[in-house]
């Protein structure tokens, strides 16, 4: 500021030269030439003042955003003294009747197997893509959380764990081991070449997420030692236990019991659906993946909980190889189709329970919902 005032009285002394001149010129009527250096110092000054104006406006706002920070703190002190002095009010500790808390036999009914298939092993192609890693571990617990081995949980049903590794993807299979999954390395079931419809054929292997290879999840309904196998994507998680779907597969209306009739009574059927005397598999369907109005809605592939059946399986595979899906019309120029992955889990397993047979399975209502956190998985 000390120089900017000595540089605005220089200015202002030539100023007032310079007008005293224009008056004299004015008074003798003789013109007088005004020097050029007079208009440099009129522009200084000019220049000057507004520069000390401009300081002068940020040293304004800067102490106003000191007065508003010293009063945010206050403000935040005054909260803290307030929520230290609260009453926070006191809830008595409920407790359960130990009749109505359901007793775990110590001997689980029966073992579902859990299953997933690798296609590949990610966007890396990496054996140590923490995607892969992340996915099958989280995963594997929220199993065994809900599974008969976890004390905490009141299901009455072990599992068993198992993982269909295509062999492309055999050398990112050893975690999968570490963890608990019973690894079986399975090429797809059948041989696309083999395929005798040939738009199927050539668009099979580029359709859906993974080609014709999403179909290892068909290997599920080879696992005859197990009553129920629950095909699950990676990208899933298990919330709680699934005994009443089990306990309505594993019981039909001939011989049912007590608890058989509770869990038909609970199962959250979509369309208020009568329930089978026998279900075969429960799923539920992508609404998202059609437009409105589609009357064959597909499968959504990430969630199938169905009955081992090698006579189902080879039935999948003859379909398949049968190659009758058409452009528009889908499977057997039904309908299934027209939607992401039509040619692969999604629309056959439509066409298979809907179309082939009908009445053998149950349609759920809000039991998958999927928040695929991993691109390369379906």
């Amino acid at each position: 500021f000390f120089f900017c005032a000595m540089a605005m009285a220089k200015t202002n002394n030539s100023v007032k030269s310079t007008l005293l001149q224009w008056r004299q010129s004015i008074h003798s009527n003789s013109p007088r030439k005004i020097r050029a250096s007079t208009f440099r110092n009129v522009l200084l000054a000019l220049t000057v003042l507004s520069i000390a104006l401009w300081l002068r406006f940020a040293l304004l706002m800067d102490s106003a955003g000191d007065d508003r920070r010293t009063n945010y703190s206050q403000d935040q002190a005054k909260i803290s003294t307030i929520s230290k002095n609260a009453k926070v009010p006191q809830h008595k500790k409920q407790t359960i009747p130990q009749n109505l808390i359901p007793k775990k036999s110590s001997t689980p009914k029966a073992t579902v197997a859990y299953a997933v298939s690798l296609t590949s092993c990610g966007h890396t192609g990496s054996r140590s893509d923490p995607n892969l890693h992340e996915g099958a571990a989280v995963l594997q617990h929220s199993i065994y959380l809900s599974s008969h081995s976890n004390p905490a949980s009141t299901s009455k049903y072990a599992h068993k764990l198992f993982a269909f590794v295509h062999p492309e993807a055999g050398k990112c299979s050893d975690i999968f081991s570490r963890l608990g999954y019973e690894v079986q390395i399975h090429d797809t079931p059948f041989n696309v070449s083999d395929i005798r419809g040939q738009f199927l054929k050539e668009h099979i292997v580029k359709s859906g997420c993974c080609g014709e290879k999403e179909y290892l999840k068909l290997y599920a309904y080879t696992l005859l030692d197990y009553p129920i196998v629950v095909h699950l994507d990676l990208d899933s998680l298990v919330l709680k236990p699934l005994d009443d779907l089990f306990d309505v597969m594993m019981e039909s209306v001939d011989g049912l019991t007590d608890e058989g009739a509770v869990a038909r009574s609970r199962i959250p059927v979509m369309f208020a659906e009568p329930i089978p005397k026998q279900v075969d598999a429960f799923f539920t369907r992508d609404y998202n993946m059609i437009n409105p109005g589609h009357k064959h809605v597909g499968v959504q592939g990430g969630f199938l909980v169905v009955r081992p059946s090698l006579a189902a399986f080879e039935e999948y595979v003859s379909i398949v190889l049968e190659g009758n899906f058409k452009q528009g019309n889908g499977w057997g120029a039904k309908g299934y189709g027209g939607y992401f992955g039509a040619q692969q889990i999604q629309g056959i397993c439509s066409y298979y329970y809907d179309y082939k047979h009908p009445g053998e399975f149950l349609l759920l209502m809000f039991f998958f919902q999927s928040f695929n956190p991993y691109s390369f998985m379906d």
